[in-house]
């Protein structure tokens, strides 16, 4: 029995361990500013989120940090005396006053603006700490504070009790609710809003030229994108998968508007295969396409011994994943590190418009040239 009850109190234990239970009892975290605690409320509390420390937009303005909003394009500017930080909300960008990206995002939490106390201390020239305590504290400081972090706990635990004390008698423990943030995939089925203009970065690192490709089965999504390459005076290859039956009336506007088609494959397919459907896109279309694209790697000589040239994307965009703040940021920075010409793979998600745009403004801001492939190049 005494062997049963020594199980049972272990297993409670690894279940409170795996369960959170000895962490903090309270979800409670207080915030200090300086050698001072801020009230306890929704307006001051902070909260994390994807591993980053979060507080209230308003607790900046204890160093003489100013804010700003602009309603229309959901940004919030902070100015200090030398540094302007801006957070674009709607579409998860953040930049300082010379038009560099930042890591961080900036969220709605309640119905309040949470920005993230790590980039906003690296930028404004503050100090934080993380206390951990039954009670944690996010303590933000500048040259003006007084208290080490230890003297600050000593001399303020009476205080941090009952502050605690008074809160919850007061009200329930506040938990922040996060909204979704803009880097999950969108829920609806509307495609994603292109986003307004925005200061993009100038950069002296970047391919001196790149690909753009589509693989997918053409939706209610392709005929934005095909519109967009237009707007934009550029042009791209759309890889149709044959498996799934070509919709030559997507493929005519494709060709109309100046742009390539490829077939994606699978592997099974042979090259006959290929020969009697570009005999009938030649009908359909008025072209033929030599180019293909496949996951499949063993796919190779035979296809080009018949005069189709093989390409793989070297960036591919997770559109199907992500907003396109998010997606756009990703191809952006992988872009970002190399000189060598790359290959973009989009797809036809609701999100892929919008992340095509931002792709696009930032590629020719930065001189690149966005090529379209012809049968002359050689990238596989």
């Amino acid at each position: 029995m005494k062997r049963i009850k020594k199980t049972i109190a272990i297993l409670s234990v690894l279940i409170c361990i795996i369960f959170g239970v000895y962490e903090h009892a309270s979800s409670i975290v207080l915030t200090a500013v300086n050698d001072d605690f801020l009230e306890l409320s929704s307006d001051t509390m902070p909260t994390k989120k994807s591993g980053e420390w979060y507080v209230p937009y308003n607790i900046f303005s204890s160093f003489g940090i100013s804010s700003e909003t602009n309603l229309e394009n959901e940004e919030l500017s902070m100015k200090g005396s030398e540094q302007t930080i801006t957070f674009s909300l709607s579409q998860g960008y953040t930049y300082d006053k010379d038009a560099n990206t930042l890591p961080q995002p900036a969220y709605y939490i309640n119905g309040t603006i949470y920005l993230p106390v790590r980039l906003m201390c690296n930028q404004f020239n503050l100090s934080y700490s993380v206390i951990s305590g039954e009670n944690p504290i996010i303590r933000i400081y500048d040259q003006n504070a007084k208290f080490s972090d230890s003297d600050f706990v000593n001399n303020k635990n009476k205080n941090t009790e009952d502050i605690v004390d008074e809160y919850k008698h007061d009200t329930t423990v506040y938990k922040p609710e996060v909204k979704p943030d803009r880097s999950e995939k969108p829920e609806k089925n509307e495609p994603e809003p292109i986003p307004d203009e925005q200061p993009v970065i100038n950069t002296t690192i970047r391919p001196s030229s790149v690909y753009i490709t589509f693989v997918g089965k053409n939706n209610e999504y392709s005929n934005d994108l095909v519109n967009t390459l237009n707007n934009n005076g550029v042009k791209a290859v759309f890889f149709l998968p044959i498996d799934k039956g070509i919709d030559y009336n997507f493929a005519r506007k494709v060709v109309a508007n100046g742009n390539n088609l490829g077939f994606y494959i699978n592997g099974n397919e042979t090259v006959q295969m290929l020969d009697e459907i570009n005999a009938e896109l030649f009908y359909q279309t008025g072209v033929i396409s030599r180019f293909i694209m496949s996951e499949n790697e063993s796919i190779g000589q035979e296809f080009r011994d018949n005069g189709y040239e093989l390409w793989n994307s070297s960036i591919k965009a997770q559109d199907n994943k992500y907003y396109a703040s998010k997606t756009a940021k990703n191809m952006l920075d992988m872009i970002s590190n190399t000189n060598s010409n790359c290959v973009l793979e989009f797809h036809h998600e609701k999100s892929t418009n919008a992340a095509l745009t931002l792709v696009i403004r930032d590629l020719i801001t930065n001189n690149v040239d966005i090529r379209k492939i012809t049968y002359a190049d050689k990238i596989t």
